[in-house]
């Protein structure tokens, strides 16, 4: 399995007048710009994904639709709540466990979860130490099924990388 971790794109700031929940806080217009950036670039990179699958938290679920744009993808990305509150890395890999284990999966979510969720299937627990920014990407591969600890880092890209390639 070849996994793609996705942190979504710069969101509008906290604001429980705007926000009352959190949960419907949307992306920044500079963050669905620099999302769409990303995302071209990613498909350039010839970075590629059978299944798409995101939080249902607003900002990553616009973030999965501007990577849905850019791919000219017509199926519509599955939503999960092990990406969302109901995080833990057991829940992942269950939900992982889901797809073929050839499968390219990518997976829109959040921090810590997503820099914890690497660290936690390329290495012993704790023993990895990896920070994802926003619009970041992280590639894993696996060989057969995704697994705790199973996993090699196979890229770590940042947003600055992403923007330094668009030019």
């Amino acid at each position: 399995m070849e996994l793609i971790l996705i942190r979504h794109a710069k969101a509008g700031e906290r604001d429980a007048n705007s926000w009352p929940n959190d949960d419907k806080r949307p992306l920044s217009a500079d963050g669905a710009e620099e999302q769409h950036e990303a995302a071209r670039v990613m498909k350039r990179m010839g970075i590629r994904f059978d299944f798409l699958v995101t939080s249902p938290l607003l900002r990553a679920r616009q973030t999965a639709e501007a990577i849905t744009e850019a791919y000219h993808r017509d199926e519509a990305p599955q939503v999960s709540e092990a990406l969302g509150h109901g995080y833990s890395v057991a829940a992942v890999v269950k939900l992982l466990g889901k797809f073929p284990p050839d499968a390219q999966v990518a997976l829109i979510g959040h921090e810590p979860d997503l820099s914890h969720l690497a660290a936690a299937l390329v290495g012993p627990a704790g023993a990895a130490r990896i920070g994802l920014k926003k619009s970041g990407v992280i590639g894993i591969e696996f060989e057969g099924a995704a697994a705790a600890g199973a996993g090699s880092l196979a890229y770590m890209l940042k947003p600055g990388h992403l923007r330094k390639l668009a030019k």
